[in-house]
């Protein structure tokens, strides 16, 4: 049993390694592909945070509508602007209370910008964050006719000047861990 459950640890933490977003994810990165979640910019420094969605793996590897808002540390920046980056450039709604973004084509491709969040630094600490949409939280619809829906979540906000808040989502599965000791884990598969 033992070798069992150490060749499944392995197993996982091979995993976990192999690569850093995997699920449905949803993150801030400074440097696409690169998983990039914080960024020290210089002072009236032209910032870009690209919002990525990451598939890999997830089993449902395909979308071509993503809903979200964005929230950014109010002092940080000039006022950012978000341009699309799907094809189509088809946008519902704008980036401070909620905005949906659609392609003309299936997006399949892994990590997938969605969009650039560009704004200039002007000092201080904070982040940019990804939220829910008021009305269509976590979603994300496949290449389906008619669209399917699933939820994606957050793994990551970007961090300005300081570490980002990650894995965020409320919802996105993640048990919490409860403290124990070893001998009280080898007790349970006696």
């Amino acid at each position: 049993m033992r070798a069992v459950a150490i060749a499944v640890l392995m197993l996982v933490a091979g995993t976990a390694f192999a690569n850093p977003i995997i699920g449905e994810w949803f993150y801030v990165d400074f440097d696409p592909p690169n998983y990039v979640h914080r960024v020290n910019p210089d002072l009236y420094e032209t910032v870009d945070a690209y919002i990525t969605l990451n598939l890999d793996q997830a089993g449902w590897p395909m979308f071509t509508v993503v809903s979200f808002r964005l929230e950014i540390t109010p002092g940080i920046s000039t006022p950012p602007a978000l341009a699309s980056l799907l094809p189509g450039n088809l946008a519902i709604g704008d980036w401070e209370t909620g905005i949906t973004l659609a392609s003309t084509e299936c997006i399949t491709e892994f990590p997938a910008p969605v969009a650039v969040f560009t704004f200039v630094y002007l000092g201080g600490e904070g982040e940019v964050g990804i939220y829910d949409h008021p009305e269509y939280p976590g979603w994300l619809v496949n290449c389906d006719d008619p669209g399917e829906v699933s939820f994606y979540c957050v793994y990551s906000h970007g961090g300005v000047h300081q570490n980002p808040t990650v894995n965020p989502s409320t919802y996105c599965g993640v048990v919490p861990v409860e403290s124990a000791s070893w001998s009280s884990i080898k007790s349970l598969y006696r």
